[in-house]
């Protein structure tokens, strides 16, 4: 697979994708991102939450498109007090289905396992956070939470393939006392 690998933090307001080519290399300007999404009034119509779907998997689409991605790394739903599960629901229907449409495959990425791979070992609270810092530390671009959080679902695609560069932090080896009989 010679296409970019990418990954996606969905939402109904600030779905963030970030796509990196098999061999960035650590190298940040070949890591690309955008973020699509709209905010719409309580009130909203059935039509205008079913065509913010459509403009999110469109937008999403025309970025994999534009970054030759071959595969899309999502990550697991995260519910929270301002997004329903039904709305994200929605929009991760539409975009799976399009994204498999277009010839993309789609992976879920479980973001404990894609911030342990990061970090090393996963802090009791604020994982989201310590994994962005530790991007930053890195040197990627100023971006947003959503756009570290799909940095780290494509950074777990990415570990996936052989030659692939990826940050991986081992956790520390814990040395065993061997008692030696006399």
């Amino acid at each position: 697979m010679n296409a970019a690998i990418a990954g996606l933090d969905l939402s109904a307001t600030a779905a963030a994708i970030v796509s990196a080519p098999l061999r960035w290399d650590n190298n940040w300007s070949r890591v690309r991102s955008v973020v699509a999404g709209e905010g719409l009034r309580r009130d909203a119509t059935d039509e205008e939450r079913a065509r913010r779907c459509e403009s999110i998997a469109r937008t999403l689409l025309r970025f994999c498109d534009d970054n030759n991605v071959g595969q899309v790394w999502i990550e697991g739903y995260a519910f929270n007090q301002r997004t329903s599960a039904h709305t994200l629901g929605e929009v991760g229907g539409v975009v799976r289905l399009e994204l498999v449409r277009a010839g993309i495959a789609i992976r879920t990425a479980n973001m404990s396992t894609a911030r342990k791979l990061l970090l090393g070992k996963l802090p009791r609270k604020g994982a989201k956070v310590a994994a962005y810092e530790a991007l930053r530390a890195a040197g990627c671009p100023a971006w947003t939470l959503d756009e570290s959080d799909a940095f780290v679902c494509a950074n777990l695609g990415l570990s996936e393939h052989a030659g692939a560069f990826c940050f991986a932090t081992q956790p520390p080896v814990v040395e065993k006392k061997v008692r030696v009989r006399k």
